[in-house]
Protein backbone atom coordinates (compact mmCIF):
# COMPACT_ATOMS: atom_id res chain seq x y z
CA UNK A 1 0.00 0.00 0.00
CA UNK A 2 1.15 3.55 -0.73
CA UNK A 3 3.49 4.85 1.99
CA UNK A 4 1.78 8.24 1.84
CA UNK A 5 -1.35 6.63 3.28
CA UNK A 6 0.57 5.55 6.39
CA UNK A 7 2.08 9.01 6.71
CA UNK A 8 -1.45 10.37 6.53
CA UNK A 9 -2.43 7.94 9.31
CA UNK A 10 0.35 9.28 11.55
CA UNK A 11 -0.61 12.87 10.73
CA UNK A 12 -4.25 12.15 11.52
CA UNK A 13 -3.39 10.52 14.84
CA UNK A 14 -1.34 13.52 15.95
CA UNK A 15 -4.04 15.98 14.85
CA UNK A 16 -6.73 13.95 16.65
CA UNK A 17 -5.07 14.06 20.06
CA UNK A 18 -7.77 15.45 22.39
CA UNK A 19 -5.88 18.60 23.32
CA UNK A 20 -6.67 22.20 22.55
CA UNK A 21 -10.02 24.03 22.59
CA UNK A 22 -11.71 22.10 19.76
CA UNK A 23 -10.74 18.69 21.14
CA UNK A 24 -11.95 19.80 24.57
CA UNK A 25 -15.20 20.99 23.01
CA UNK A 26 -15.73 17.57 21.38
CA UNK A 27 -15.08 15.80 24.68
CA UNK A 28 -17.50 18.07 26.54
CA UNK A 29 -20.15 17.48 23.86
CA UNK A 30 -19.75 13.73 24.34
CA UNK A 31 -20.10 13.87 28.12
CA UNK A 32 -23.02 16.29 28.22
CA UNK A 33 -25.00 15.59 25.06
CA UNK A 34 -24.06 12.01 24.23
CA UNK A 35 -21.65 10.08 22.03
CA UNK A 36 -23.43 10.80 18.75
CA UNK A 37 -23.37 14.55 19.35
CA UNK A 38 -19.71 14.34 20.38
CA UNK A 39 -18.76 12.24 17.39
CA UNK A 40 -20.69 14.51 15.00
CA UNK A 41 -18.68 17.46 16.31
CA UNK A 42 -15.43 15.50 15.99
CA UNK A 43 -16.27 14.64 12.37
CA UNK A 44 -16.38 18.36 11.61
CA UNK A 45 -12.93 18.78 13.13
CA UNK A 46 -11.60 15.79 11.15
CA UNK A 47 -12.97 17.27 7.92
CA UNK A 48 -11.09 20.49 8.66
CA UNK A 49 -7.90 18.49 9.28
CA UNK A 50 -8.28 16.80 5.87
CA UNK A 51 -8.87 20.15 4.13
CA UNK A 52 -5.83 21.78 5.72
CA UNK A 53 -3.80 18.62 5.19
CA UNK A 54 -4.44 18.84 1.45
CA UNK A 55 -3.77 22.59 1.33
CA UNK A 56 -0.44 22.06 3.07
CA UNK A 57 0.40 19.18 0.70
CA UNK A 58 -0.24 21.14 -2.49
CA UNK A 59 0.95 24.58 -1.41
CA UNK A 60 3.34 23.85 1.45
CA UNK A 61 5.64 26.81 0.84
CA UNK A 62 3.01 29.31 -0.24
CA UNK A 63 0.64 28.32 2.60
CA UNK A 64 3.29 28.74 5.27
CA UNK A 65 4.31 32.14 3.90
CA UNK A 66 0.68 33.31 3.76
CA UNK A 67 -0.11 32.11 7.30
CA UNK A 68 3.00 33.72 8.78
CA UNK A 69 2.26 36.99 7.00
CA UNK A 70 -1.22 37.24 8.52
CA UNK A 71 -0.51 35.32 11.74
CA UNK A 72 -1.70 38.13 14.04
CA UNK A 73 -5.02 38.44 12.19
CA UNK A 74 -5.70 34.70 12.34
CA UNK A 75 -4.77 34.43 16.01
CA UNK A 76 -7.02 37.38 16.80
CA UNK A 77 -9.92 35.77 14.92
CA UNK A 78 -9.45 32.46 16.72
CA UNK A 79 -9.15 34.20 20.08
CA UNK A 80 -12.29 36.25 19.52
CA UNK A 81 -14.35 33.22 18.45
CA UNK A 82 -13.16 31.18 21.45
CA UNK A 83 -14.00 34.02 23.84
CA UNK A 84 -17.50 34.32 22.36
CA UNK A 85 -18.00 30.56 22.57
CA UNK A 86 -16.64 30.38 26.14
CA UNK A 87 -18.86 33.23 27.38
CA UNK A 88 -21.92 31.81 25.62
CA UNK A 89 -21.38 28.37 27.14
CA UNK A 90 -20.76 29.81 30.62
CA UNK A 91 -24.01 31.79 30.45
CA UNK A 92 -26.08 28.91 29.04
CA UNK A 93 -27.59 26.43 31.54
CA UNK A 94 -26.10 22.96 31.13
CA UNK A 95 -28.69 20.39 30.08
CA UNK A 96 -27.48 16.79 30.23
CA UNK A 97 -29.05 14.68 27.51
CA UNK A 98 -30.11 11.17 28.34
CA UNK A 99 -29.45 8.56 25.63
CA UNK A 100 -32.50 7.62 23.57
CA UNK A 101 -33.12 5.17 20.77
CA UNK A 102 -33.92 8.02 18.38
CA UNK A 103 -30.71 9.91 19.11
CA UNK A 104 -29.30 10.85 15.70
CA UNK A 105 -26.16 12.44 14.42
CA UNK A 106 -26.54 16.22 14.52
CA UNK A 107 -25.50 18.13 11.41
CA UNK A 108 -25.35 21.36 13.45
CA UNK A 109 -22.70 19.81 15.70
CA UNK A 110 -20.75 18.74 12.63
CA UNK A 111 -20.61 22.29 11.30
CA UNK A 112 -19.80 23.75 14.73
CA UNK A 113 -16.80 21.40 14.98
CA UNK A 114 -15.78 22.21 11.40
CA UNK A 115 -16.08 25.98 11.89
CA UNK A 116 -14.17 26.09 15.16
CA UNK A 117 -11.38 24.04 13.59
CA UNK A 118 -11.28 25.72 10.17
CA UNK A 119 -10.89 29.24 11.59
CA UNK A 120 -7.64 28.12 13.21
CA UNK A 121 -5.75 28.62 9.96
CA UNK A 122 -2.44 28.67 11.80
CA UNK A 123 -2.98 24.92 12.30
CA UNK A 124 -1.55 24.51 8.80
CA UNK A 125 1.86 25.32 10.25
CA UNK A 126 1.48 22.34 12.63
CA UNK A 127 0.63 20.13 9.66
CA UNK A 128 3.60 21.46 7.69
CA UNK A 129 5.84 20.65 10.66
CA UNK A 130 4.47 17.09 10.76
CA UNK A 131 4.95 16.72 6.99
CA UNK A 132 8.54 17.91 7.34
CA UNK A 133 9.27 15.31 10.03
CA UNK A 134 7.61 12.56 7.97
CA UNK A 135 9.06 13.73 4.64
CA UNK A 136 5.63 13.94 3.04
CA UNK A 137 6.56 14.64 -0.57
CA UNK A 138 5.93 13.07 -3.93
CA UNK A 139 3.48 13.00 -6.79
CA UNK A 140 0.32 15.07 -6.61
CA UNK A 141 -1.55 11.80 -7.19
CA UNK A 142 -0.74 10.91 -3.57
CA UNK A 143 -3.26 13.44 -2.28
CA UNK A 144 -5.96 10.76 -2.26
CA UNK A 145 -3.88 8.47 -0.05
CA UNK A 146 -2.91 11.34 2.24
CA UNK A 147 -6.51 12.51 2.71
CA UNK A 148 -7.68 8.92 3.26
CA UNK A 149 -4.98 8.38 5.89
CA UNK A 150 -5.81 11.56 7.83
CA UNK A 151 -9.55 10.84 7.71
CA UNK A 152 -9.15 7.17 8.70
CA UNK A 153 -6.91 7.97 11.67
CA UNK A 154 -9.20 10.78 12.81
CA UNK A 155 -12.34 8.66 12.66
CA UNK A 156 -10.73 5.72 14.46
CA UNK A 157 -9.14 7.95 17.11
CA UNK A 158 -12.35 9.81 17.89
CA UNK A 159 -14.44 6.65 17.82
CA UNK A 160 -12.19 5.34 20.59
CA UNK A 161 -12.20 8.68 22.45
CA UNK A 162 -15.99 8.90 22.36
CA UNK A 163 -16.46 5.30 23.47
CA UNK A 164 -14.05 5.73 26.38
CA UNK A 165 -15.70 8.97 27.50
CA UNK A 166 -19.16 7.40 27.22
CA UNK A 167 -18.04 4.45 29.34
CA UNK A 168 -16.64 6.63 32.12
CA UNK A 169 -19.70 8.88 31.98
CA UNK A 170 -21.59 6.08 33.78
CA UNK A 171 -19.51 6.68 36.89
CA UNK A 172 -19.90 10.47 36.92
CA UNK A 173 -22.83 12.22 38.61
CA UNK A 174 -24.89 14.83 36.77
CA UNK A 175 -23.68 17.48 39.19
CA UNK A 176 -20.06 16.68 38.38
CA UNK A 177 -20.82 16.67 34.65
CA UNK A 178 -22.24 20.17 34.94
CA UNK A 179 -19.12 21.33 36.78
CA UNK A 180 -16.91 19.71 34.12
CA UNK A 181 -18.91 21.45 31.40
CA UNK A 182 -18.42 24.82 33.07
CA UNK A 183 -14.73 24.08 33.56
CA UNK A 184 -14.30 23.24 29.87
CA UNK A 185 -16.13 26.47 28.95
CA UNK A 186 -13.76 28.43 31.21
CA UNK A 187 -10.72 26.73 29.63
CA UNK A 188 -12.01 27.53 26.12
CA UNK A 189 -12.48 31.15 27.22
CA UNK A 190 -8.94 31.14 28.62
CA UNK A 191 -7.56 29.87 25.30
CA UNK A 192 -9.26 32.81 23.60
CA UNK A 193 -7.92 35.36 26.08
CA UNK A 194 -4.40 33.97 25.70
CA UNK A 195 -4.64 34.21 21.90
CA UNK A 196 -5.71 37.85 22.06
CA UNK A 197 -3.17 38.54 24.80
CA UNK A 198 -0.43 37.20 22.52
CA UNK A 199 -1.46 39.71 19.85
CA UNK A 200 -1.51 42.65 22.28
CA UNK A 201 1.90 41.81 23.78
CA UNK A 202 3.51 41.49 20.35
CA UNK A 203 1.95 44.73 19.10
CA UNK A 204 3.28 46.57 22.16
Amino acid sequence: MNITFFKGIITGIILSLPFGPVGLYCMEKTLIEGKKDGFSTALGMITSDVVYGLIAFFFINQAEEFILRYEFFFKALVGLCLIILGIKKLRTPVVIKKPTKINEYNIQNYFSGFFLSIINVTGIITIIFIYTLLSVVGSANNYIFLAAGIATAGIISWTINVQVLTYFKKFITDDLLIKLSKLSSFIILTFGIISLGYIVVNLI
